[in-house]
């Protein structure tokens, strides 16, 4: 297992036993509009289809690739709690998107959300959209991108835990579906 980096900054969650509570941060989201979708510098179309795309679901996301200097993609290790979607396994930072956002929008909030990377609009391109086969089958836009990254300048925000991963760890790790093949695609044919 790799050496997970970063720190998360929050305080620990104070529950109270007589009822479950949800940080802010958490709070459910208003869903992306099908025009949400198909608007923006990155349409639909820039993302080329990956996977079964006979059957989307509903839910829409947007989720990133990011590649450091030495190769190694950045991963997020879920938390391993059973109220959350693919629970303890490795994905890429990423997550819904909201209503009024862009794709771009979402997945550079989501990014900084998660990671503590800040990212300028064009400086993520995109790249596959898949369907994933969690409860929702939410249809997730991937985009990726090239970038030094600092191990100190990341930050969990959400999650257990940030790794940089090179394609062998990938292949090894418990990896959300279709994720795994999302990131073999990434390293078969990198960005140029």
């Amino acid at each position: 297992m790799p050496r997970c980096l970063g720190r998360d900054p929050r305080p620990a969650a104070r529950l109270s036993p007589h009822a479950l509570q949800f940080r802010r941060d958490h709070a459910a989201a208003r869903r992306a509009s099908e025009a949400q979708v198909t608007r923006g510098p990155a349409r639909i179309e820039a993302f080329r289809p990956f996977g079964d795309w006979s059957h989307p679901g509903h839910v829409v996301g947007a989720s990133a690739l990011i590649e450091d200097q030495h190769g190694r993609v950045l991963m997020q290790l879920r938390d391993d709690r059973p109220d959350i979607v693919a629970p303890g396994l490795w994905c890429t930072p990423g997550g819904g998107v909201e209503e009024g956002e862009e794709l771009e929008e979402a997945v550079i909030r989501e990014i900084a959300e998660e990671t503590g990377l800040a990212f300028a609009p064009g400086e993520l391109s995109p790249f596959v959209r898949v369907v994933t086969i969690e409860r929702n089958m939410t249809r997730l836009f991937v985009f990726r991108a090239r970038r030094h990254i600092d191990p100190a300048d990341l930050r969990i925000g959400e999650g257990a835990g940030l790794a940089l991963l090179t394609a062998a760890q990938v292949s090894r790790y418990p990896v959300v579906e279709p994720m795994q093949e999302v990131v073999a695609a990434h390293f078969a044919d990198p960005p140029g």
